[in-house]
């Protein structure tokens, strides 16, 4: 599966994707609601549009990792 292969899959079940970025992430808002997700793209985009890997999952990741400023 390509990364554009995954994007059509997800707006087929309704939601909306940014463009993916320079860096491999892509926004996905989930359907029915204003709620947002950052995805990377490859693997974490594809499982997640095969249902493999739910919005909550990828969230709880987002709050695991740290961002270190320089």
């Amino acid at each position: 599966m390509t990364d554009n292969e995954a994007l059509r899959m997800l707006r087929a079940q309704g939601h909306a994707t940014s463009i993916p970025d320079r860096s491999a992430w892509v926004r996905v808002w989930i359907h029915g609601g204003t709620d947002a997700v950052d995805v990377k793209t490859g693997k974490e985009l594809h499982e997640l549009a095969e249902g493999k890997l739910s919005f909550d999952e990828i969230g709880e990741r987002r709050e695991d990792e740290v961002v270190i400023e320089r």
